[in-house]
């Protein structure tokens, strides 16, 4: 296991970037201290919210280290190293290794489908060869292969995984899982990439969850995961009214991906409240318009923020 205790709200923390799609350090930084500020307990660097996939390895790297630097020992922080290929992750995992992060995060390679003997593989390959905690992140939805409880509790039983991001979506795959961990007695992190089951994760045996709206609604998302985890009813249906309103950031666009339309509400939400510079997204992901962003005051007011 990572040597923190390791709960809660882990925020799948937005990549800020220049006009040019290069890292913006400075707004990354300011985005770092607003989550932690507002009671976040985890960050979860160049994930799919930080949009990844569409940046080069060097801005990726740029990314994880400009966010630990910000956190400095705060709060846990699970760096995605995800690639198509092994060997790719592997390296990627090495890169980061000395940066100080409590773990490092794998999918299975996307672009060719895989088979569960391969993800065994794929998982020890990692393990055996760097030292940082590894995690499996299940996302089938982008990667086309997804990582079965069999699987998951395989590794963790071996001690090859410390913990999942669960984000294919599929409640009775979980269940499934945690049976398995409780049946062989496995220790193994369980995390969901969900919004609405952030007040009822208890419930559901994880220890905690990983949504993307958290970027914007920190301290809702926070304290309703706290106010679940001790039964404070009031609290819980506060925080979930909060969780609705920003949920709206993502239907202001009226043309794009549902991708762009969420990290791109966000963004502008977010430099609206002086937190980000920019709200530029990798291409061919597009912003939103001037009149799509006419929406965002009222959606903060409804969260208690306030623009710049």
């Amino acid at each position: 296991m990572a040597d923190k205790d390791i709960k809660g709200v882990i925020v799948p923390i937005l990549t800020p970037l220049n006009a040019d799609e290069t890292v913006d350090t400075g707004s990354l930084k300011r985005l770092v201290d607003y989550l932690i500020g507002n009671g976040v307990h985890g960050i979860w660097v160049s994930g799919t919210t930080g949009e990844f996939a569409a940046l080069s390895d060097r801005q990726r790297l740029i990314s994880m280290e400009a966010v630990v630097d910000a956190v400095a020992g705060r709060v846990p922080i699970i760096g995605n190293v995800s690639m198509p290929s092994t060997q790719l992750s592997l390296d990627m995992a090495r890169e980061v290794q000395e940066m100080g992060m409590d773990g490092v995060a794998v999918t299975p390679p996307y672009y060719y489908m895989n088979a569960q003997d391969e993800l065994l593989d794929h998982y020890r390959y990692i393990h055996d060869r760097c030292p940082v905690p590894l995690w499996v992140y299940n996302i089938p939805q982008t990667v086309k292969t997804a990582v079965t409880p069999s699987t998951v509790a395989t590794l963790a039983s071996e001690g090859t995984v410390v913990g999942i991001k669960d984000s294919s979506g599929a409640g009775e795959l979980l269940a499934e899982l945690n049976v398995l961990c409780e049946q062989g007695d496995v220790e193994l992190l369980r995390f969901l990439g969900t919004v609405f089951r952030t007040t009822t994760s208890r419930a559901l045996g994880v220890h905690g969850v990983i949504p993307a709206i958290a970027n914007l609604a920190a301290s809702a998302s926070a304290c309703g995961w706290e106010a679940g985890e001790v039964g404070d009813a009031e609290t819980v249906r506060e925080c979930n009214a909060k969780l609705l309103i920003a949920g709206k950031i993502s239907q202001l666009a009226k043309g794009g991906s549902p991708n762009a339309a969420a990290f791109g509400g966000m963004k502008s939400a977010l430099k609206m409240m002086g937190v980000l510079d920019s709200d530029t997204l990798t291409r061919p992901m597009r912003s939103l318009t001037e009149e799509e962003k006419e929406g965002i005051p009222a959606i903060l007011e409804g969260l208690g923020l306030s623009t710049g």
